[in-house]
């Protein structure tokens, strides 16, 4: 009995060592199996746009159609063994195991296992600047709610005051309201801005509660929204770079529902019709979409969506990783006078990428791009980009910014970090 007894426990015991091991071991073959395929398709695909392109490609010249095509064959998506890859020779895969050396280990090692970039735990934190949007200016002095410019308020101020005007939102984007022709956009929140182009009223990312689940385990916002979904009183499209929980809320998809048009990366769809909608167009990146806006006793204006390449990842659990695509979104107005805008949801710098994107879009008039959620950059480079190299705390990215500005020779009019809640016009 007493032999028996030591038996199992001696195996138990090689059991603890050795199943960790083969785990690992398995994931890393994976891993290294995966990549290398990857890499094969990147070594492919830089092979016939060196044959089309040449070597050497004049940047200073605007790119002939022949070369659009060829970037966009190079930077398509790429998609094997049920999931997609970024085709790009600064991407590593990083999976869980890097999360837990950086949580576990790392952290442990450097003193800064419960170090969050100095954010003080009350909520919400006092001194982030927050504002209330221009709604006069969005849509007009006459619509209830609204105020003549935007108002600097106090995070307590913001998360107590809520629209009290429900909107009754229709099939054409939301109450009976014109939303003003001028070129603005009104940041609310991590990735979530509201933008008007040409009469059109754009949504991206939207995630306005107060958390990104129902659960008091979720993270918490470190401000709250300066304004609620009702008080954005018309949306005709909302753009989704990708389904993490920080840019998908489905609070937000239930409330808008088939009010707008929701344009969003292939295999996002699925997820929102979920829930109800069905005013979705999925798009593989460099795909397009029109986008026409039907007012009464207006002339009908029409838009292209483009979607666009971005370097990062998608997940709504850990059984989902990748099986969905990501993607940036380029909308341009169709006219005599067309103005454009560009959303990058989150994605990590490849100047390969950034180049191709560069000439096969052109000048883009307004774009979002991300600042934060960069430290540590061995981590998370890949996946957000950053002004410059440094140790994020959570008042740093745009000190960062202005030194990386001063750096390059780029005015801040160029390149700002818009106040959250402020509504900017670009002339």
């Amino acid at each position: 009995m007493r032999g028996a007894m030591s038996v199992g426990l001696s195996g138990l015991r090689r059991a603890v060592i050795v199943l960790p091991i083969a785990w690992t071991g398995a994931w890393l073959a994976y891993y290294a199996y995966t990549d290398t395929l990857r890499r094969s398709h990147i070594r492919e695909r830089n092979k016939l746009l060196a044959a089309t392109v040449g070597e050497h490609v004049d940047y200073s010249k605007p790119a002939t159609e022949t070369e659009k095509e060829a970037l966009k064959r190079r930077f398509a998506s790429l998609k094997f063994a049920g999931r997609y890859w970024n085709p790009y020779v600064e991407w590593r895969e990083q999976g869980a195991w890097e999360w837990a050396l950086w949580k576990m280990v790392i952290s442990t090692v450097t003193l800064k296992i419960f170090h969050y970039g100095g954010v003080p735990p009350e909520r919400p934190i006092p001194d982030l600047p927050i504002e209330r949007p221009n709604f006069s200016l969005l849509f007009g002095p006459g619509v209830s709610g609204a105020s003549g410019t935007s108002t600097p308020i106090s995070a307590s101020q913001a998360a107590a005051e809520k629209g009290d005007n429900a909107v009754v939102r229709t099939q054409v984007g939301g109450e009976d309201v014109d939303v003003t022709d001028k070129l603005t956009m009104t940041w609310l929140g991590q990735s979530t801005s509201y933008v008007t182009l040409d009469s059109l009223a754009i949504l991206t990312d939207p995630a306005l509660s107060d958390r990104t689940i129902p659960s008091r385990l979720a993270p918490q916002r470190l401000r709250p929204a300066p304004c609620t979904l009702d008080e954005l009183r018309r949306v005709d499209v909302v753009l989704v770079s990708h389904n993490h929980y920080d840019h998908l809320d489905p609070e937000a998809v239930k409330e808008l529902g088939d009010s707008c048009e929701w344009v969003v990366p292939i295999g996002v769809g699925d997820y929102l019709r979920t829930l109800g909608v069905t005013r979705v167009k999925e798009l593989d990146w460099w795909e397009e979409t029109k986008h026409v806006l039907r007012r009464p006793g207006q002339k009908d204006r029409s838009y292209t969506i483009t979607a666009v390449p971005l370097m990062h990842w998608s997940a709504r659990s850990p059984m989902d990783t990748n099986a969905t695509l990501w993607s940036a979104f380029h909308v341009k107005s169709d006219g005599d006078k067309p103005r454009s805008f560009i959303h990058l949801g989150d994605t990590g710098y490849s100047p390969t990428l950034f180049h191709a994107v560069g000439r096969v879009l052109g000048e883009v008039d307004l774009a979002a791009i991300p600042i934060g959620s960069y430290e540590p950059r061995w981590h998370l480079h890949l996946q957000h980009t950053d002004p410059r190299e440094h140790d994020e705390a959570y008042y740093q990215p745009p000190v960062d910014l202005d030194i990386a500005r001063k750096k390059l020779q780029v005015s801040e009019e160029a390149f700002q970090v818009l106040p959250v809640g402020k509504t900017m016009v670009v002339e």
